[in-house]
């Protein structure tokens, strides 16, 4: 996964942001696999969620997730009234794993056709 190991780059080079930007771009990315006419994450988690059998606390965990990445300025938008995104070398970290493991999970459920 291309985006994983961009934000292995990312993290050593100090770019905490750009680290948590490409792990949850990673996940997003095999959510648009899964669903290719999906324009972000959320639409692609709801039809996972009624086509395989995806727990709702798994959805709302990732969508939880997507909204702080969101929500973070400086990691997937612009920043507006900050020199520089709050996001740290710790968020960075726990990002690539967290994000990996939901990415995986995802492609294994579609691979494995369950709900079909």
């Amino acid at each position: 996964m291309e985006h994983l190991r961009k934000a292995s780059d990312c993290i050593n080079q100090s770019d905490w942001a750009g680290g948590v930007r490409e792990s949850i771009h990673a996940v997003e990315s095999v959510a648009r696999q899964i669903v290719p006419n999906a324009q972000a994450l959320g639409p692609a988690l709801d039809k996972l969620e009624q086509s395989r059998h995806l727990h709702p606390a798994f959805k709302e965990a990732m969508n939880k997730l997507y909204g702080y990445t969101s929500d973070e300025q400086g990691v997937r938008h612009a920043l507006l009234d900050q020199e520089k995104s709050r996001a740290g070398m710790d968020e960075a970290v726990y990002m690539p794993g967290a994000c990996a493991s939901f990415a995986s999970f995802l492609w294994r459920k579609h691979k494995s056709g369950e709900g079909q």
